[in-house]
């Protein structure tokens, strides 16, 4: 028997990427591993002090670094059965949840964070995210001036507040903060990439104003089809959307 218990334990480590046991280290008696996959075989009436919540953190990072996103949010999920107050299910989840475009319910989860712990950058920098995402601006911009009242120095915040600063033409605003940005955290190359789309777009606003003054000699920019993004940035302006804009905030994980 004692041989069967520790191939069967062999599996289940080998199934779940977990380094195999030593054979002489028993599993709790009254605790199941549960799967995952399905929801209600969490070990609901446990005591959260008798489970290790961490576990289910580790299997949905694993989980979302496969991009298999749902079982992810379902392991999150289950710590969350435990605890519902575990800010660091809350805030993977929200995250798993914006990664799959399921805004309003990431939303709730980041907002659940802050309820818990109003000094949370990193709900308050996902959560800017997710409205500027809906084109909610002035909150993007409140949760960036959180973030960055209680982080001075955080790179990310300064470079998404940045992007809606651009959005709504604010380039002398966006350039500041993307200073801070680069000053902070030269190596991150992202605020780099987004001056380089605000000077674009300058350059496109510039040039759409020498159009009008012009006689439509030159119908486009003097060396014939602009680049893919000053071709985007040209519709942004022209049409107000902003989508161009979005690949240039960072979530913060």
């Amino acid at each position: 028997m004692k041989r069967l218990y520790c191939i069967g334990l062999a599996l289940i480590c080998l199934l779940w990427g977990f380094p195999v046991m030593a054979q002489d280290t028993p599993l709790p008696e009254e605790t199941e591993v549960p799967d995952i996959e399905e929801p209600e075989r969490c070990p609901i009436g446990f005591d959260p002090e008798d489970i290790d919540l961490a576990y289910y953190i580790g299997i949905g990072n694993v989980r979302f670094e496969q991009g298999n996103y749902i079982s992810a949010i379902t392991a999150y999920t289950c710590a969350l059965i435990l605890d519902p107050e575990y800010i660091p299910a809350l805030n993977s989840r929200g995250f798993a949840y914006y990664i799959q475009g399921t805004d309003e319910l990431a939303l709730n989860d980041f907002s659940a964070v802050l309820a818990l712990d109003e000094a949370n950058v990193q709900a308050y920098t996902n959560r800017g995210v997710l409205y500027t995402r809906q084109g909610r601006f002035g909150l993007a911009l409140s949760d960036f001036d959180l973030a960055l009242a209680i982080a001075p120095d955080f790179a990310v915040a300064y470079n998404n507040r940045a992007v809606v600063h651009a959005i709504e033409g604010s380039y002398d605003l966006a350039l500041e903060d993307l200073e801070q940005a680069i000053a902070f955290a030269p190596d991150y190359p992202q605020p780099h990439a987004t001056r380089g789309m605000i000077y674009s777009a300058m350059a496109v606003e510039s040039y759409l104003q020498y159009e009008d003054l012009s006689t439509a000699e030159f119908p486009r920019l003097p060396a014939g089809t602009p680049d893919n993004v000053i071709i985007a940035l040209d519709n942004s302006l022209e049409t107000g959307a902003f989508v161009v804009w979005l690949p240039a905030q960072s979530p913060a994980r």
